[in-house]
């Protein structure tokens, strides 16, 4: 089987007879031209140009495969101006809902490129620890940890699993070490959840295994977990987005890792409304594109 792809190298050699102003034309090198043109002959096992000092002169059976091919391109074309003229004529405004740390580093950034891509869609982003309610239309669309106890009427769209683990500060680490296993965390001082991000996994787990005497601060949002952590106040349960770019944090390796489902919702009576749609499979496909970052693969962008 060819390679589609390879029919322009054909086209634009056919075009403009040399390989040299075909790599031109399509901005490559022309040892990339000849070789692509020579992978197409190998494929369709015919000889597609007569090469001569002149230049490429199509053969006879090369121009039957050059009239399909511009057939296909002609047909490209018209496809790409149609998915073009829906995108212009989506038009809307969408607010979209999540963490204060998720709206700053995987909302904010696809929303710049959903913008060039959907010039007619106003976005509005609501960082916000908090759950609102889709089904009132307190947002249009959530990024969401967990999510098991979504309600029946809620449609949900899984994403890249969001990876916490527990983190403390270089300057704890230096003068107290690091933790060894889970019964270790009672010698060291814990930072320690409040309200909905106190049943999270790892932060319950941090809350069961310290020593109640020595939490030393409790926090009911991620960036109060962060900062309480970088200033050297104990250990963390942090999701691995958090702490990108963080160059205060180690990770407690011997404590494990805790991947948490991670979700799109929208409302039911939205799922076949063409600009939710649009939206929400633009932003699952740049969230997918950040899993490294997500899962704690790599720390900088």
């Amino acid at each position: 089987m060819f390679d589609w792809n390879d029919l322009r190298y054909l086209i634009a050699t056919a075009r403009h007879g040399s390989t040299l102003k075909a790599a031109g034309a399509l901005g490559v090198n022309q040892t990339t031209v000849a070789r692509r043109i020579k992978a197409l002959e190998d494929a369709l096992g015919i000889e597609l140009f007569h090469r001569r000092q002149s230049g490429y002169v199509v053969t006879d059976e090369g121009c039957a495969v050059l009239d399909l091919a511009r057939a296909t391109e002609e047909a490209a074309a018209r496809l790409e101006e149609k998915v073009e003229a829906r995108k212009r004529a989506l038009s809307g405004k969408v607010r979209i809902t999540g963490t204060e740390l998720t709206a700053r580093l995987l909302l904010a950034p696809a929303i710049s490129r959903l913008r060039a891509a959907f010039p007619e869609i106003a976005t509005e982003i609501i960082a916000t620890d908090s759950r609102l309610d889709l089904g009132r239309g307190e947002a249009d669309i959530a990024l969401r940890a967990g999510g098991a106890d979504e309600r029946d009427d809620i449609v949900r769209r899984r994403l890249p699993d969001s990876v916490w683990a527990i983190y403390m500060a270089r300057s704890l680490a230096e003068t107290a070490g690091m933790p060894e296993n889970e019964a270790d965390i009672a010698r060291f001082p814990v930072i320690a959840g409040e309200g909905a991000i106190a049943v999270a996994g790892p932060v319950a787990l941090l809350e069961r295994r310290a020593d109640q005497a020595r939490v030393a601060l409790r926090s009911n949002s991620l960036p109060g977990l962060l900062a309480a952590a970088e200033a050297g106040l104990g250990l963390a349960a942090l999701p691995a987005v958090a702490v990108h770019g963080s160059t205060l944090l180690v990770r407690c390796e011997a404590l494990g890792s805790f991947p948490s489902p991670f979700w799109m919702c929208w409302h039911e009576s939205r799922r076949n409304d063409p600009l939710i749609r649009s939206v929400a499979d633009f932003l699952a496909a740049e969230i997918a594109a950040k899993q490294a970052l997500i899962s704690g693969a790599i720390t900088k962008m």
